[in-house]
């Protein structure tokens, strides 16, 4: 995978030059604190370095002692180095990562049917009720999927996707919108855009756009991965779980694309183990000091985060 256009995309979003910047003012970090009797507190205005991943994909690989060199050398003037959403692991590591509490991940996985997959991991009567909605969902709507790389300038799937992405972070109170129709449109153009895939959902006879999602493809890995939805639910009719069929779409998606490992993304984990999710698993963000004077602080707080 290369890097560049997430590392683009977060400054973007986040509008900085580069992915340095306080800690709370990271969208995900911040979500996380949302809450925290400790959301104020000086530790979190202290500034982090991220590392490739930047929250845009769900979950990363550990970087190894020479990529942390690296890494720890970009964040020179930072106080801390942060490498976002990595699966927690119990082998030895570094004597001065601390390792933060994140969210956790979802995984579907089908080696040879999706279908059989789904209905060993739900049970045959909810596996007939995600077929039935799904066959629902076909009849009431026109499906898009596209490759980003093929819309990079076309102004309608690219709006329409922002606008019901826009509509899901109002709904969670999300600090930042983060695929605006810029940031969409940057990750169109860029050397990673054709493995981007984004999924629209119109109404028949409207052509309203009533749901979008969208995935990425990653052959290195051998993983599809669902990245974000967002669904117009007040032009949802009554009846339609577009939410549901969704999933079951994406997986008989990804299958022709030769994909086995679907991942469903961090949190909402009992949601998407009602869709298949059959591997779930915890994931940390790695804070390693570099010029601060608090590794106390954020030891304390990495040890309240696994009350949570």
């Amino acid at each position: 995978m290369e890097w560049l256009p997430q590392r683009d995309a977060f400054c973007n979003s986040h509008n900085v030059p580069r992915p340095q910047l306080p800690l709370r003012n990271i969208a995900h970090w911040n979500a996380v604190l949302q809450g925290s009797v400790s959301s104020n507190d000086a530790l979190h205005h202290e500034r982090a370095f991220v590392a490739p991943g930047y929250f845009y994909m769900p979950v990363c690989d550990e970087p190894d002692d020479r990529t942390l060199a690296e890494l720890s050398s970009l964040a020179s003037t930072a106080d801390w180095l942060l490498v976002p959403s990595l699966r927690r692991s119990d082998r030895r590591r570094r004597a001065d990562v601390i390792a933060v509490p994140f969210m956790k991940a979802a995984f579907f996985r089908s080696s040879r049917s999706v279908d059989l997959a789904l209905r060993t991991a739900v049970g045959p009567s909810q596996y007939k009720s995600i077929v039935r909605l799904t066959r629902k969902a076909e009849a009431a709507c026109t499906t898009e999927i596209h490759r980003l790389s093929d819309v990079a300038e076309d102004n309608r799937v690219l709006r329409d996707f922002a606008c019901l992405q826009a509509l899901n972070v109002a709904k969670y109170g999300h600090a930042k919108n983060l695929y605006t129709s810029d940031v969409l449109r940057m990750l169109a153009r860029s050397s990673e855009g054709e493995k981007y895939f984004v999924k629209l959902d119109y109404e028949k006879y409207s052509n309203t756009p009533l749901a979008g999602s969208l995935s990425y493809a990653d052959d290195h890995r051998g993983v599809f991965t669902k990245l974000v939805r967002g669904l117009d639910h007040d032009r949802i009719p009554r009846g339609l779980n577009l939410y549901i069929a969704d999933y079951y779409q994406m997986y008989h998606f990804a299958d022709r694309l030769g994909f086995a490992d679907v991942c469903l993304g961090r949190g909402a984990i009992d949601a998407k183990v009602r869709v298949g999710a059959i591997h779930i698993v915890n994931l940390d963000n790695w804070l390693i000091p570099v010029n601060t004077q608090r590794t106390q602080a954020m030891q304390d707080y990495a040890r309240s985060r696994h009350g949570d």
